[in-house]
């Protein structure tokens, strides 16, 4: 994990730097934010940052499969992602019921006040959205893109920058859970040089999460509760098939954060955020940090920008 990255060069193109992947988001917000309407009823808004990612990239001379790091991987591989996404998003159900008993459900009523985009009758056209196109979408820009443009400053900086702005952009229940998803998508791109198994592992969770919501409309939560907790009690006995895999994924995490908290932090960090591009992705967080506020001390439900 502390070795550079192999790199795959395809013709000729200008390096895509540190700075392309912030001006492709603010792009793609332009386009949502003037064509919203039309772009919704075609594409999820995702897929709209890979578009603007794709100009960017084009404009540069680059291969977006390169850029992106379209490249397939063996079957074999895609085993371990599957069976961590099981495990993984069973756990974070798990610790936010938890949670939310302890506080006597102030967590799951503070969660409703801020209204979320996946639609609760999640009919076949939003499971396949939330399933399919949502993560590799997210996927293509954030551990493609935005990762593969910071690989100068560290495998570290590659993984854990782009792993805080896509939580931040999360809903704020799902902020610490995004955040871990991130890192884990994160390094297993790095490890194999290609998207597909962070893909993989993002879509997964997200099918199950749909899956379960699915079965609690049609069947009622009992129904949809008596497989969460199979998949549960399969996932603990399934964390002993994969102890070794986990325990290199843990080893490379901790690997990514003593990177990220190098020496070179204070450099890259002021590398970054005296550009324009970071001043104002940190300002649209800043506008959304502000609205969770306002909304939490109001307990009035507004949407997030």
């Amino acid at each position: 994990m502390g070795e550079p990255l192999p790199e795959r060069t395809e013709g000729k193109e200008r390096p895509i730097d540190p700075f392309d992947p912030p001006k492709a988001h603010l792009l793609g917000m332009l386009l949502i934010m003037f064509l919203g309407g039309v772009i919704n009823e075609w594409l999820p808004s995702t897929l709209v940052f890979c578009l603007s990612s794709w100009f960017v990239i084009s404009r540069k001379r680059g291969a977006p499969a390169h850029v992106f790091r379209l490249y397939p991987v063996s079957p074999s591989v895609l085993a371990f992602p599957i069976a961590l996404a099981l495990v993984f998003w069973s756990l974070e159900v798990l610790v936010l019921e938890g949670v939310d008993l302890l506080t006597r459900g102030l967590l799951s009523h503070w969660g409703h006040l801020f209204p979320s985009p996946i639609d609760s009758r999640l009919t076949f056209s939003v499971f396949v959205t939330a399933s399919v196109l949502v993560p590799l979408g997210e996927e293509m820009f954030w551990r493609g893109f935005f990762s593969y443009a910071l690989r100068p400053l560290g495998t570290g900086w590659a993984v854990v920058l782009p792993a805080v702005f896509f939580a931040l952009f999360h809903h704020p229940l799902g902020i610490p859970g995004a955040f871990l998803v991130a890192v884990i998508a994160g390094v297993l791109t790095a490890r194999h040089d290609s998207i597909v198994p962070a893909v993989v592992f993002h879509a997964t969770g997200n099918a199950y999460m749909c899956l379960l919501s699915a079965i609690g409309n049609r069947y009622g939560k009992d129904v949809a509760n008596v497989l969460y907790y199979s998949i549960c009690v399969s996932g603990a006995l399934l964390v002993l098939k994969i102890r070794p895999e986990i325990a290199r994924l843990w080893h490379d995490v901790k690997q990514v954060f003593r990177d990220f908290g190098s020496r070179a932090f204070g450099k890259n960090f002021r590398l970054l955020f005296r550009h324009w591009s970071y001043i104002l992705i940190v300002l649209e967080i800043a506008l959304t940090v502000a609205t969770v506020i306002v909304t939490t001390v109001t307990g009035e439900p507004v949407g997030i920008p």
